[in-house]
């Protein structure tokens, strides 16, 4: 039970409240979901995610009714690492959206042209949020110890890396020429050079 309640105050807080919030600031809620359909991959980078977040629910649902049994069995120490886990991945991810400004957005429109973010966790990474949230779902694999959670955050993955590397990057390249370009040849895709 306490991972479903977990996943819907994330879900509130990542997504509702940063709506929301750019709804107020701009004007606009910031979804681009619907324009995506236009191309192959990004429909299945959506699909990837959606199918993940509903897989997950559904084991969510699973576990809070007592029918799943865990693989293994981190204790008490497990729970806290992993309540600990999505705590970090949802400190990351809101303030990478907040650092993004009205720039932020849930999808890609070609029509839109916004400003490139390169400061502040941009400077250390490209994708912060999406850091973020895959930080949050291994906080999930840790709490609900199950193959299948396992198997969401791996669908959830593949379909980040295809949003980003199909999807998000080339739009970039497109909208911003050599600035993207150098940006991309100084900050990795995901994690900062250490």
């Amino acid at each position: 039970m306490l991972a479903l309640v977990c996943f819907v105050f994330l879900v509130v807080f990542i997504t509702g409240l940063r709506m929301t919030i750019q709804r107020i600031r701009t004007g606009d809620h910031g979804l681009r979901v619907a324009k995506q359909f236009r191309s192959k991959s990004a429909r299945l980078a959506l699909y990837l995610q959606l199918t993940a977040i509903g897989l997950f629910v559904l084991v969510l649902l699973l576990n809070a009714l007592n029918l799943l049994n865990p693989h293994w069995d981190w204790g008490f120490a497990g729970s806290i690492f992993g309540l600990g886990t999505c705590a970090i991945g949802t400190i990351l991810t809101m303030i990478a959206q907040f650092q993004m400004g009205s720039s932020w957005r849930i999808g890609v429109d070609d029509s839109e042209q916004t400003e490139l973010i390169t400061k502040k966790l941009f400077s250390l990474s490209r994708n912060p949020i999406y850091v973020g949230v895959l930080l949050v779902g291994i906080g999930f694999v840790i709490l609900v110890p199950h193959f299948t959670t396992m198997f969401c955050w791996l669908i959830a993955a593949m379909g980040i890396h295809l949003q980003v590397t199909r999807v998000e990057e080339p739009h970039l390249h497109r909208v911003f020429g050599d600035a993207y370009s150098d940006y991309r040849e100084n900050v990795n895709r995901y994690f900062p050079t250490l």
